[in-house]
């Protein structure tokens, strides 16, 4: 091995040792996610000029407007409504309606389990969004 490629070795071998010695460290260097906004668009419509105006007329939209809401994590899960539900990565109209909907039949969920009985949550999905819920 010449010298070019021992310093090569070298560079290698010092990259991944500092590498699992960030992983392994007890600091986090990535940070968590303490709040997320999200929006929705509402469209602004302007009504047809007087003159072009007939009956069954649409008005015509110009441009839309984002309206912006800010999401505290994390989310108590028994008291939070379907738009905050939705902020939750993997979690979508139709699984916060359903979660909501076993909520409000069965009573509020006491842990994870209960969590996961709700149809379209699986292990999978629950180990992803129980860092930014609790139970209350």
């Amino acid at each position: 091995m010449n010298a070019p490629e021992k310093k090569v070795l070298f560079l290698a071998l010092f990259l991944l040792g500092t590498g699992w010695l960030v992983r392994l460290s007890p600091w986090n260097p990535i940070p968590s996610i303490e709040s997320f906004s999200y929006s929705e668009e509402a469209p602004v419509v302007e009504p047809w000029p007087q003159s072009d105006v007939k009956e069954g007329d649409s008005p015509r939209v110009l441009k839309t407007k984002k309206t912006s809401k800010k999401v505290q994590f994390p989310i108590a899960i028994n008291r939070a409504s379907s738009e905050e539900l939705c902020a939750l990565k993997g979690v979508g109209p139709k699984l916060a309606d359903r979660i909501i909907a076993h909520r409000n039949t069965v009573g509020p969920f006491k842990s994870a389990a209960d969590l996961r009985k709700v149809s379209g949550i699986g292990d999978k999905k629950s180990k992803t969004i129980l860092p930014f819920i609790i139970f209350d």
